[in-house]
């Protein structure tokens, strides 16, 4: 750990709203503001220092591997990546987190690391949409997803065809067992536009059934992909129909 987090910097983790902190290219904490050491189950946030996500006191630690391979994804594209979190704390209480992980870098703009940034997120909306997201089980072939039950990756996966964004919210509806009838009254569109629609995706994904496009979409990441412009009203509706 031969970076040396600056004072300034560790005056920005202390006095921005949310859990703040940094990590090195192996993953091991740099620095942590307090209310990452609370949420982790620690007393002070010195404690942290040299740790990796493996050390973690509470239930959080399950998902150590993931959040590993998340900071080398960021690591590696030199891109921020944006996740919705639901977990566990070291207070046994469940709470979701918006993440955001970017790049850290030194004075010649080198990447030494990775920022990590969970905003909390106080809505029962939210947190009754991971338990309803844990319901869907799979198999994929790809064992390096950055996701898992509890984690969802927002914006594009980084495999497959680029869809627009209305065809991101029917995938994701449709991932879920979602008939293009409750799409449509989800995202208040014509069933008809539903279905044009998933006739396009079928073309993209070069599957012959709704069957095979659901299976590929999953091999391709798109499972855990959270479409950013999935809108409030339409992740209500998603809870009133689980």
């Amino acid at each position: 750990m031969s970076f040396v987090i600056s004072p300034q910097l560790q005056h920005l983790f202390d006095t921005q709203p949310g859990s703040w902190g940094c990590r090195d290219l192996a993953s091991r904490f740099l620095y942590a503001n307090q209310l990452c050491a609370h949420f982790t189950g620690f007393l002070h946030k010195e404690e942290l220092i040299g740790l990796t996500d493996l050390d973690l006191r509470c239930p959080a630690v399950a998902c150590a591997p993931l959040f590993r391979a998340q900071d080398r994804e960021v690591l590696q594209s030199g891109e921020r990546l944006r996740i919705l979190d639901i977990h566990c704390c070291a207070d046994k209480k469940w709470r979701s987190f918006l993440t955001t992980k970017t790049p850290l870098r030194d004075k010649e703009k080198n990447i030494v690391g990775t920022i990590f940034c969970c905003q909390e997120l106080n809505s029962r909306e939210l947190l009754e949409l991971g338990i309803l997201l844990n319901k869907i089980t799979h198999s994929a072939k790809d064992s390096a997803l950055l996701t898992s039950s509890t984690s969802y990756t927002i914006g594009h996966p980084a495999k497959g065809p680029r869809l627009s964004p209305r065809q991101e919210e029917i995938l994701f509806l449709l991932l879920r067992g979602r008939s293009a009838r409750q799409i449509a009254l989800a995202l208040g569109i014509a069933a008809r536009t539903v279905e044009w629609h998933q006739q396009i995706l079928k073309e993209k994904f070069g599957a012959r059934s709704k069957s095979e496009l659901v299976e590929k979409a999953i091999e391709l990441g798109h499972l855990h992909n959270l479409p950013p412009g999935l809108s409030k009203r339409a992740l209500s509706i998603i809870l009133r129909d689980g």
